[in-house]
């Protein structure tokens, strides 16, 4: 008992410092997921700046930053990821760390960088184990349900925003998220889907690849992104 009551006043602390840091007038939610962004790729400036001041959840008193994104606001391609790490919180820049190194050298491999395509994650905060120390490393964790659902509305009017000719999402977390399949990565990884980003908007193909971490960890995975990478290749070549 002892033991959970000083971490929530750890917690308690933490939220604390970061109210403090922030103007309570500007907290806001993310948009409803039907909410249809204005389709200007100037309107990407205003929606981080609204990411900027969201709470719509715990994540946002925690984290050090928000996230938005990063790229071309004319992009072909979004690439999206679960959420930001260690490195990304403190940076404000999507995939930046080890893995984002290994994402830039997998699409420089096709011809593409930050500057042609659209970087993003499901949730804009650091999702951490202890929210009490957001200095610590390896204090990384999936995001919960909840707290997707939270942000989602941010990602979906980046996507009709952007309106992107193809979504790459890198790992399982954001291709359940966006497609609402439980189907594991390994099955769906590679075969091409397509996602709905409504208000009247055309569909759009998805193709499920692996995160950079994992091939990090399990580097024969990489025959597999290199496979994924080619088809992803192809199919520009067509637009």
């Amino acid at each position: 008992m002892s033991a959970e009551l000083d971490e929530l006043k750890d917690l308690s602390r933490a939220l604390r410092r970061r109210v403090s840091l922030s103007d309570s007038s500007d907290w806001t939610s993310a948009p409803a997921v039907e909410t249809k962004a204005p389709a200007t790729p100037g309107t990407l400036a205003e929606l981080a700046a609204k990411i900027h001041a969201c709470r719509a959840c715990p994540l946002g008193a925690s984290r050090i930053q928000a996230v938005p994104g990063v790229g071309s606001p004319d992009a072909k391609v979004m690439f999206i990821g679960e959420g930001p790490g260690f490195q990304e919180d403190h940076q404000g820049e999507p995939f930046v760390g080890r893995s984002g190194q290994l994402l830039d050298k997998i699409m420089e491999s096709i011809g593409l960088s930050r500057r042609t395509v659209y970087i993003a994650n499901i949730v804009k905060c650091h999702p951490m184990k202890n929210p009490a120390d957001p200095e610590s490393r390896g204090n990384d964790r999936p995001p919960t349900p909840e707290e997707m659902q939270a942000c989602r509305g941010w990602l979906e009017a980046q996507i009709r925003t952007i309106k992107p000719k193809v979504i790459v999402t890198l790992g399982a977390v954001p291709a359940k998220a966006l497609l609402g399949d439980l189907t594991p990565i390994t099955k769906i990884r590679g075969r091409w889907r397509t996602y709905d980003p409504g208000g009247g908007l055309p569909l759009i193909k998805l193709l499920p690849t692996f995160h950079p971490a994992a091939l990090l960890r399990n580097p024969d995975l990489k025959r597999d992104v290199w496979t994924d990478m080619k088809n992803l290749q192809k199919e520009l070549a067509t637009i």
